[in-house]
């Protein structure tokens, strides 16, 4: 017979993964992510000096992230309209993202605490740590073995096909080359990689010596 606890320790499994990634992708999109990735990022060659690159990057961060930030975008006149569109269709994917984690976390803890056993919070940590672990480890691999593939399979899965294919003298692919969301997958996957190994520790040990 299948209780109301093991239902509530399957979905918290569940939906660890979801939650932890979101929340990494979070910090991802901060002006000080974007400060730090940066320099490290092979640009191409591009008129524009290096702290304009760097400015007009973290604008389109903050395009996505607030609508003021998106006014400012669209008022700076550096961007046409298919790359208008394509970045608020951005942030319409990343609005329900983060809506979710805002509302899911907290939620996620709650449900953690009701199970009232460290024995079973440590199997749920350890399990959704697992899972998460097989979907970073993925990510890494493909990005290593053709990042082009993995790109162009996120974009049309969440995006018209035809939405997000730029020319090189457009600003998006100026500011954003593929190397910088290449790097960027690898820095998040790597930290999510290296916070999921802490907390499966943790579940592990909960899992063994709890009660």
């Amino acid at each position: 017979m299948i209780t109301k606890q093991r239902v509530l320790s399957l979905m918290l499994i569940a939906l660890f993964p979801f939650l932890l990634t979101f929340l990494a992708v979070r910090f991802a999109f901060t002006e000080a992510f974007v400060e730090f990735l940066y320099p490290r990022v092979e640009l191409t060659p591009d008129p524009m000096p290096f702290q304009l690159r760097l400015s007009i990057a973290k604008m389109g961060l903050r395009s996505v992230v607030s609508d003021k930030g998106m006014e400012e975008f669209k008022n700076s006149g550096l961007f046409n309209h298919r790359e208008i569109a394509h970045m608020e269709d951005v942030k319409r994917l990343l609005s329900f993202l983060f809506g979710f984690l805002y509302v899911g976390l907290p939620l996620w803890f709650f449900g953690l605490i009701s199970l009232r056993s460290f024995k079973e919070i440590g199997k749920v940590l350890f399990w959704g740590s697992l899972l998460l672990e097989l979907f970073a480890v993925f990510v890494l691999l493909a990005s290593f073995a053709n990042y082009q593939w993995l790109f162009e399979a996120f974009h049309n899965l969440f995006f018209d096909p035809y939405s997000w294919r730029f020319s090189d003298q457009d600003m998006l692919l100026r500011v954003y080359p593929l190397d910088f969301w290449y790097e960027a997958t690898l820095y998040t996957a790597g930290a999510v990689i290296l916070l999921n190994m802490l907390i499966q520790s943790i579940g592990f040990l909960l899992w063994r010596r709890g009660f």
